[in-house]
């Protein structure tokens, strides 16, 4: 790993690390204040609408004026939405705060996709991305788990952790991260998902499908992230703090697999396999999440989705960046996560319906069929 990834490494693993402090605790969270299972669907899709309307925004303007200060931008709008979220008093204001963290946190996971394709050559590409699903691994790892024990401190105290951690990250950004790119595009920035970039994105075949097959797995995923707290407690009977040592397992494997194996990987069987075995993984771990009765069970099945999320998270978004124009790296990344956060706009309102209306089982049986349904179109891509 070379020292500019190295940095970038540290920094998107302490911001995820903030991250994943309060996963465990959201759901229980706001329903301390009276929200109902819907409802919770709608606070996690409040910060990914956000996310969608203003993800090219930030990509095109690292574009423009460099991937640190969108960097920085991104870093320091985290620390303050975390803040303001531990600070909740009322559902309204956790409402604003996920908002708030929807708008300018959104800056930062497509300017490191953009940093690190600044960074690498095509044939490291998968490679590089890998390091953006190690820290969300990692993040995910210590995360959950430590945010699980802190609750008893009160479900607003691990975000209060994660705004402190999030404001020494900004300042260890401002000290260490370098500046990448060395080529910037004259494009206008005003607008934020305009015409021009979605006709940028599908105008090569091969992009959209890879958009389209994203789009649907991030939607699958995120009924199924959107209910995964609220299965555990109504299913199993589990607390926030054990909800974290789960989620904590499942980032020990994506860890594992995006940090030390995906590189060995891809020269073994080629980026488009991966992503199809990683579909296909997650489709059989969503369908037997979805029927389990017991903890052990629940153990056993989260590895399948673990596996297949690592696999295919990286594997994707490096082929989405190698059909993209090299000076517009930043506009493709922003706006395919954009379209992803617009997947999380409907998948968490409407897993949690199907919570509600249908039972605990119906997200993850649903997801796991749409996973299935497009694991067999065909990908087009680099060995």
């Amino acid at each position: 790993m070379n020292a500019k990834l190295a940095i970038l490494f540290l920094t998107i693993f302490i911001d995820l690390l903030g991250f994943g402090l309060i996963i465990p605790a959201l759901p229980f969270y706001a329903e301390s204040f009276g929200a109902s299972f819907i409802t919770i669907g709608l606070l996690s899709a409040s910060y990914s609408l956000m996310h969608f309307l203003f993800s090219p925004l930030w990509g095109r303007l690292s574009d423009q004026i460099g991937r640190r200060p969108v960097m920085l931008i991104g870093l320091a709008g985290s620390a303050l939405a975390f803040l303001m979220f531990g600070l909740a008093k009322t559902l309204p204001m956790l409402f604003a705060a996920r908002i708030l963290a929807g708008i300018l946190s959104s800056a930062t996971l497509p300017t490191a996709q953009a940093y690190i394709a600044d960074s690498t050559t095509v044939e490291d590409r998968a490679k590089g991305m890998g390091l953006i699903g190690a820290a969300f691994g990692l993040g995910f790892i210590f995360g959950p788990a430590v945010g699980g024990i802190l609750t008893k401190y009160g479900y607003g105290f691990p975000a209060l952790v994660a705004a402190g951690m999030s404001g020494l990250n900004f300042i260890w950004a401002v000290w260490k991260l370098p500046e990448t790119l060395t080529r910037k595009s004259d494009e206008s920035h005003r607008r934020l998902l305009s015409a021009d970039a979605l006709k940028l994105i599908y105008s090569t075949p091969v992009l959209a499908i890879l958009i389209g097959i994203f789009f649907v797995q991030v939607y699958a995923f995120s009924q199924m992230e959107a209910t995964f707290a609220l299965f555990s407690e109504h299913r199993l009977g589990l607390d926030a703090q054990h909800v974290g040592w789960i989620l904590a397992e499942v980032g020990i494997i994506s860890a594992i697999i995006q940090g030390a194996l995906l590189g060995k990987l891809v020269r073994a069987f080629g980026e488009v396999k991966l992503a199809r075995t990683g579909l296909v993984l997650m489709a059989v771990g969503l369908v037997t999440t979805g029927i389990v009765t017991t903890t052990l069970q629940m153990v056993m099945a989260v590895p399948l989705l673990a596996i297949g999320s690592a696999l295919m998270n990286p594997t994707i978004n490096s082929l989405i960046s190698k059909a993209a124009p090299p000076d517009k790296q930043g506009l493709t990344m922003g706006t395919a996560q954009s379209l992803a956060a617009l997947a999380r706009v409907f998948g968490p309102p409407s897993g949690t319906a199907l919570f509600q209306f249908f039972g605990p089982s119906a997200p993850y049986l649903v997801g796991g069929l749409l996973m299935a349904s497009v694991s067999w179109i065909r990908m087009s891509g680099r060995r």
